[in-house]
């Protein structure tokens, strides 16, 4: 879409000012973000709906079917890779529809926490560092284990150095996050993980963590449609509120 900004400085404060109200990155431009953001302070009701915001594509959505999969992105729509998997097998923690997939952290083996994204039935969404699921509050809807961003950000803290440092090389990640109760499913491309850290900061994130990235990281949005012919493990998917 083509971005209008104000072009006098009263323009710029209204528009500044109308970013802050609604929790855009208030850069004095009027684009994709602000057309979401607005639309979730409204509740207008038209997700999932997939938009680029910052020259990156993502889906937003009411609520997210996690899974583990053997099949290519292009079964699955409204959907983007999901976090770690080894052996052909999710090997991070994975909740779907109340059942634990896969119970521990990646790096459970070395004692170390991974940050999980989960929704509870009555519907809260939080964050917890955990190494197994276990830990998790009772009566999960589901839940989703990463790289911990925003406040959460410490790979070390949760494993990712040395050997495993990789995984925050500059190459492409996916990324999952919570912005007034709507589920964002992000991908960014050629990015270290400081730098999709600082993307979803600036999207305003409330909670946010990063997914496996690479040769996998994938998105198959309605318009957004990259690496969707790639067999995946582990993917994340966007859905209305109550779909199953």
């Amino acid at each position: 879409m083509k971005f209008a900004s104000g072009t006098t400085p009263e323009e710029t404060r209204a528009v500044k000012a109308w970013q802050t109200a609604i929790g855009s990155y208030p850069d004095n431009s009027v684009g994709p973000q602000v057309v979401v953001d607005t639309l979730a302070a409204l509740g207008v009701k038209v997700w999932p709906l997939n938009v680029n915001i910052f020259k990156q594509p993502l889906i937003v959505a009411e609520d997210i079917l996690p899974a583990a999969v053997d099949a290519p992105l292009k079964a699955y729509a409204n959907a983007i890779s999901g976090s770690f998997s080894y052996q052909r097998r999710p090997c991070s923690i994975l909740v779907a529809h109340g059942k634990v997939v896969c119970g521990y952290a990646c790096h459970a083996h070395l004692r170390k926490p991974e940050t999980v994204l989960y929704r509870l039935e009555n519907g809260t969404v939080g964050v917890q560092k955990a190494r197994y699921a276990t830990e998790l509050p009772q009566a999960v809807r589901w839940a989703v284990g990463g790289v911990g961003l925003l406040e959460a950000y410490d790979p070390a803290e949760e494993g990712f150095s040395g050997a495993y440092a990789d995984v925050l090389r500059r190459t492409a990640h996916t990324w999952l996050g919570v912005k007034r109760g709507l589920i964002y499913l992000g991908y960014c491309a050629d990015m270290t993980g400081a730098q999709v850290n600082a993307h979803v900061r600036k999207l305003g994130m409330e909670h946010a963590i990063m997914l496996d990235g690479g040769h996998v990281a994938a998105i198959n949005g309605a318009e957004s449609k990259i690496n969707i012919g790639q067999r995946q493990f582990f993917i994340v998917q966007a859905v209305q509120e109550g779909e199953k």
